[in-house]
């Protein structure tokens, strides 16, 4: 029983690995923004060029906790861009600069929403609304790396 369950583990981590990679591997930007519905509320890893940061104000959460540091930027590669939110940190009052520049290559992990579908964070003051042009697909950052360091 030991060694047909040693079999299984192994035939498994063999088999499942090349499957996980393939989940993580880049998509172009322009395959998320020709379908966006089917990326909807996925975990898509992509990479391009950020462009556009622009640091947000603290918002509220609608149970009264402030978030700091949030921030949004435009990810282009040579098929197309799209908008990306940072979500601040919430309950500790911090000064953070962006993870990334004008003019840095990233790689970024995101949850994808299509058009029609906005996310929002926050109370009616100071809120942090992703996809506020509701006819872009748009996403909310997981991970984000700069290329080359």
């Amino acid at each position: 029983m030991k060694v047909g369950s040693s079999i299984s583990i192994a035939l498994l981590i063999t088999f499942a690995s090349p499957v996980l990679a393939l989940s993580d591997e880049p998509v172009v930007i322009g395959e998320i923004v020709a379908d966006p519905d089917l990326y909807h509320l996925k975990q898509v890893t992509f990479q391009g060029t950020v462009r556009q940061v622009k640091a947000l104000d603290p918002y509220v959460q609608t149970s009264g906790t402030t978030c700091y540091g949030a921030y949004t930027f435009t990810l282009e590669d040579d098929t197309g861009s799209i908008g990306v939110a940072v979500l601040g940190v919430c309950g500790k009052p911090m000064i953070k600069t962006p993870d990334v520049f004008d003019g840095d290559r990233a790689i970024v992990q995101a949850q994808i929403f299509a058009p029609g579908h906005s996310a929002n964070y926050g109370g009616s003051k100071g809120r942090v609304t992703v996809g506020e042009d509701q006819d872009k697909v748009h996403a909310v950052a997981t991970a984000i790396s700069r290329l080359g360091e």
